[in-house]
């Protein structure tokens, strides 16, 4: 892609160099235009629709989780989608970088929906009769840490390329 552009570029009149940096920056731009588009696609329509539907239904865990942001934790997830599939306009080299930080970042995200997700769970127990006797947020709370470990492994394998089931293996024995 980088290469057409490029070509099209010199066939303009502009000399190799400067159309290798017109190119780069075409395409980059393209991307960044593009996962904003996703980004207000994913928070403007389908998140604003979504919070519409919710406040017109009678149940409350709906409620509880529109409230702890799990959906709105979740719309991250369309500019990095946005941004990993598009990485391959760019060279392997960098396409290889590109994706593994989009998919560090869409863990990140799905990490952060999934902690609002267990806070919503601890809330709507929490409505409960049997929440006074049998509290539940220690569990959550371990349950989050144990979560966290295991992805911030995982995605430390992802970062540097290695595999590391051997050591999530480990700690799960």
């Amino acid at each position: 892609m980088i290469e057409q552009i490029q070509t099209l570029l010199n066939s303009w009149g502009l000399n190799d160099p400067l159309a290798a940096y017109i190119s780069w920056a075409v395409i980059i731009a393209a991307v960044i235009l593009l996962s904003f588009i996703a980004n207000y696609i994913a928070k403007r329509i389908v998140l604003s629709g979504i919070s519409r539907l919710i406040k017109k239904t009678k149940s409350s865990w709906d409620d509880a989780l529109l409230e702890s942001h799990v959906f709105t934790r979740l719309s991250h997830l369309a500019p990095a989608l946005a941004i990993y599939f598009t990485a391959e306009v760019f060279p392997a080299g960098f396409q290889d970088y590109i994706q593994r930080f989009s998919t560090i970042y869409m863990i990140v995200t799905g990490l952060s929906a999934f902690s609002a997700f267990l806070n919503a769970i601890v809330d709507i127990y929490r409505t409960f009769e049997a929440s006074k006797q049998k509290p539940i947020k220690g569990y959550v709370q371990v349950t989050k840490i144990v979560v966290f470990v295991f992805i911030a492994i995982y995605a430390t394998g992802i970062l540097l390329n290695k595999s590391v089931l051997p050591i999530l293996g480990g700690l799960g024995a």
